[in-house]
């Protein structure tokens, strides 16, 4: 497995977009807190969400693209189990279904980072800190608030025996953990 240092080092090779960047490092650590609650290998989990979107500013106008590239990217550096999950968190596109717990909980995490994230926005001070669990809920309630995060892809925290409201619990702590390195603190 690719070491923490170069896969960082590949985002910011790859990723240009400081908000991409940042979803990734959101992704990353919620990957990593689920990898522990599950009993799963958080570092192998982590490294699965830093890097799944690394190909996403060369094959943003081809979504069918989005996530095959990234494997190919990453062949000779993550495990195959690593890339199927990279692969399947587009299956909607990639035709990759998922299959198991850290498929179902990439798909979860790369769509509740951005509701977390969108909901420390409309906050005084747009900051992490201030985000309730109970604020997140009502957001993810309200179809009207970020209406380009799919729901149903935040659900898929079920498929790893999570319901909603303690798949939310632990991706907010999980965020709040880094939230200086998302410029969110």
């Amino acid at each position: 497995m690719i070491p923490k240092e170069e896969a960082e080092d590949l985002v910011k090779e790859k990723v240009d977009n400081e908000n991409l960047r940042n979803h990734m490092y959101a992704v990353s650590s919620i990957m990593e807190k689920l990898g522990e609650e599950l009993g799963k290998n958080p570092e192998k989990w982590a490294r699965i969400g830093l890097l799944h979107d690394v190909d996403y500013e060369e094959t943003k106008d081809n979504p069918k693209e989005h996530a095959l590239r990234s494997a190919e990217i990453l062949e000779d550096k993550l495990s195959n189990e690593a890339l199927k999950a990279i692969k399947s968190h587009n299956h909607k596109h990639t035709g990759v279904e998922p299959e198991n717990d850290v498929d179902n909980a990439l798909i979860a995490a790369d769509a509740i980072s951005g509701l977390i994230v969108a909901t420390a926005l409309v906050m005084p001070n747009k900051t992490l800190e201030e985000v309730r669990a109970e604020s997140v809920q009502k957001k993810f309630d309200d179809s009207s608030f970020a209406k380009n995060i799919d729901r149903d892809r935040i659900m898929y925290c079920k498929e790893v025996g999570l319901d909603r409201e303690e798949f939310i619990e632990l991706t907010l702590e999980a965020m709040k953990g880094i939230d200086e390195k998302l410029g969110l603190a």
